[in-house]
């Protein structure tokens, strides 16, 4: 694999929640607003950010996800931004509005909801999906309940696989936070901690020899939950 094949591959694990068909319940609590932000690591350095921000008017759940990352992966150089905008009404999906730029590369995804289906007009994809498809953002717990996501970067419909590992400790601004494992196979493996409540609190994965961690930044008190 090339080095900048690489590249490509992490960018999608960083913009693809690769879950699936274990049903487990989400958590009982209600939803709540928030700000959730990761330092991200690769092989130890930091390379970038990744935030989900979470805001409430009337009946309508309004979130924007951002992505920065610059670093290299042997000698290729690379820059990565994302942002998204995703609107929902209880469990419901509404619209989805998304841009996606790697290096010189372009993708973008709009979907709305349209009677029983979703609309989706993307680089990746175009025609309708289930209303109930849920995209590829983290910070919904019921997203490991999906054998179907919505891929957050061009639209298109991803199939997907989850296991659970089981309950760990992990330290998070230097508390210990008890923690569900669900280790993920698809097109990339990817490790995804929540912790009880259903707030998404950590990811992890290995491409060619590379690894990456997301690592916490902001406090466990103020992160959202569905």
């Amino acid at each position: 694999m090339s080095a900048y094949s690489t590249f490509l591959t992490f960018l999608r694990a960083c913009a693809i929640v690769l879950v699936g068909p274990v049903t487990v319940s989400s958590p009982a609590t209600a939803s709540t607003a928030g700000r959730t932000e990761f330092e991200i690591l690769m092989n130890g350095k930091p390379i970038g950010r990744h935030s989900v921000t979470v805001s409430k008017s009337a009946d309508i759940t309004n979130v924007r996800i951002a992505i920065d990352m610059a670093g290299k992966i042997g000698p290729i150089g690379f820059t990565y931004r994302h942002r998204c905008e995703e609107a929902w009404r209880g469990t419901q999906l509404t619209s989805l509005n998304c841009t996606d730029k790697e290096n010189r590369s372009s993708k973008s995804v709009a979907a709305n909801l349209r009677g029983t289906d979703l609309v989706v007009d993307g680089t990746g994809y175009k025609g309708s999906a289930p209303a109930s498809l849920l995209p590829s953002s983290w910070w919904r717990f019921s997203t490991i309940n999906q054998t179907r996501l919505l891929d957050s970067r061009d639209g298109k419909l991803s199939r997907v696989n989850v296991n659970r590992v089981g309950e760990e400790v992990l330290q998070i601004g230097g508390t210990p936070v008890r923690a569900n494992h669900y280790r993920v196979r698809g097109a990339v493996n990817t490790d995804l901690w929540y912790d009880g409540t259903g707030r998404w609190v950590r990811t992890a994965f290995k491409i060619a020899g590379q690894s990456f961690d997301y690592r916490k930044v902001t406090t466990l008190t103020g992160s959202p939950r569905e």
